[in-house]
């Protein structure tokens, strides 16, 4: 027998998935949580084979709780369960030691498997899934500061503009676009955000 905890904010789609998992007979549920907090007690507490985390959670996200529990228990397999399909969250996700990553609107029956492989100490990513994270791994990553850049050429902000809230010469934005024109491999500020947000490095 499997045992599965789901850490997700919303209630309805936890007994969703307490339904789905009727079909698995070799599956049981022993916790439920819907924050960061929940996921790295019930890691350390109750230490289910497999945990179901979501990416999206208000406050803390779930990328920043897997990195919390797995330090705090390293032998917790986990899968990531979200609506995003962006670059950034696979990518950060599997960098971050997922196991798999399934999408909300997967059939229950892919779920189940998914349980049943990561139980078995196995990887669970959907061919999509891998292949956007082979593709981000071998890009050049944006830096913390060139996302802040990235933010506030979103916001319509001007070069002189981000220089004054940055606290950085004119001269340093303009170095800092060339870079992340480079990596991003665009031409200009608006490919730029657009390809930034499709990513998911910067929030639409």
């Amino acid at each position: 027998m499997t045992t599965l905890a789901i850490v997700d904010d919303h209630a309805i789609f936890r007994m969703g998935l307490k339904y789905a998992l009727t079909l698995a007979k070799d599956v049981k549920l022993v916790a439920e949580g819907e924050c960061a907090d929940d996921a790295v007690r019930i890691a350390r507490e109750i230490k289910p084979d497999v945990m179901l985390l979501d990416v999206r959670m208000p406050g803390e996200d779930g990328v920043a709780a897997l990195r919390r529990l797995l330090e705090a228990t390293e032998s917790q397999r986990v899968i990531m369960l979200t609506t995003s399909d962006t670059e950034e969250d696979i990518f950060q996700a599997v960098k971050a030691g997922a196991m798999g990553y399934i999408l909300k609107g997967a059939k229950p029956e892919s779920l189940i498997d998914a349980i049943r492989r990561v139980a078995a100490d196995e990887m669970a990513f959907p061919k999509e899934v891998w292949d956007v994270y082979k593709m981000r791994s071998e890009m050049r990553s944006v830096s913390p500061r060139e996302k802040e850049v990235l933010e506030l050429i979103a916001k319509g902000c001007s070069n002189q503009e981000i220089a004054t809230m940055l606290g950085i010469s004119p001269n340093s934005i303009k170095i800092h676009l060339k870079h992340i024109f480079e990596k991003l491999d665009v031409v200009d500020r608006a490919e730029a955000v657009a390809t930034a947000m499709r990513r998911g490095v910067i929030q639409s």
